[in-house]
Formats: C-alpha cells, structure tokens, sequence
C-alpha cells in the first residue's frame, strides 16, 4: 500500500510538473503572441501614417501642378493678346488711324516739303518698315510684360506666397 501511495505521489507529482511546464509554455507563446501584435500594430500605425503623408504631398503637387498649369495659362493667353494688339495697331497705322510718335515720322515731314523736292523723292519702303517696328516693338514690349508677370506669379506660387 505504501508503494502504491508513493506510486501515486510520484504520479501526482508528474503531473503537476508537466502541467506547470504546459502553463510556463502557454504563457510564453502568449507573451509572444503580444509582443508580436504589439509589432504589428505599431507597423500598422507608421504605414498609415506615411499613407497619410504620402497623400497629403500628392494633393499639395496636384494643387501646386494645378496653379503652375493656370499661371501657364494665362501666360499663353496675355502673349496672345500682346501679339493681337501688335497686328491691330500694325493694321490701325496702315488705315491711318493712328499715328506714329513725331521721330518715327520722317518721311511725312519730308513729304510735306515743297513739291520740287518732294518730286525729287522716291518711295523706298521705309514707311511700311517704320509700320511693322513699331509693331514688333509694342507686342515684344507686350510679350515681355507677360512674361514678367507669369514668371513674378510662378516663382510666388513656388515660394508658397500667396497670391
């Protein structure tokens, strides 16, 4: 009977070791299961977070692409208008609605000499020259205005200033 008690005993006692190595595991793989999550979460946290950075860069270039794109624009469209004034005013002086500044008028001046040396004179072209640069220098004083102002605006918009 003493046998079979300290059979028992000894049984029992196995028992509770192998039981208390099963807990000690368990609770290891549960520990590193938390751990792991807790990992995970914190990866999950910092991807999100770039996402979001992520998104937050793709919007500012989308509205800085947007203004660059409005700014180029309006640059096209001042040059445009620059080149339309020009050909009015080309087309005004050739109709005589206007008149050239009284330096770029010499040929008018020398035409309203008396009729012996006005005779003696022989168009040479010169009035239509005189015509077409003045043309030319309005709508390059024009285009260069509009330049001026869109890159003004472009370097404001990359600066981050507003407008």
């Amino acid at each position: 009977m003493i046998r079979a008690l300290i059979v028992a005993i000894l049984l029992l006692l196995a028992v509770v070791v192998w039981q208390r190595g099963s807990v000690s595991i368990a609770h290891r793989a549960a520990d590193q299961a938390a751990s792991s999550r807790d990992a995970m979460e914190s990866e999950r946290d910092a991807a999100r977070a770039e996402a979001d950075a992520v998104a937050q860069t793709l919007k500012a270039e989308r509205g800085s692409a947007a203004a660059a794109n409005a700014l180029a624009s309006q640059y096209e469209k001042e040059k445009t208008d620059a080149q339309k004034a020009s050909d009015r005013l080309v087309a005004d002086l050739r109709a005589g609605n206007q008149r050239l500044h009284q330096r770029w008028q010499a040929s008018v001046a020398t035409a309203e000499l008396s009729a012996a040396a006005a005779a003696a004179g022989q168009p040479d072209g010169r009035a239509d020259d005189r015509i077409e640069s003045a043309g030319r220098a309005v709508g390059a004083a024009a285009q260069c205005d509009a330049q001026v102002r869109g890159l003004q605006a472009y370097a404001l918009l990359c600066s981050g200033g507003a407008r």
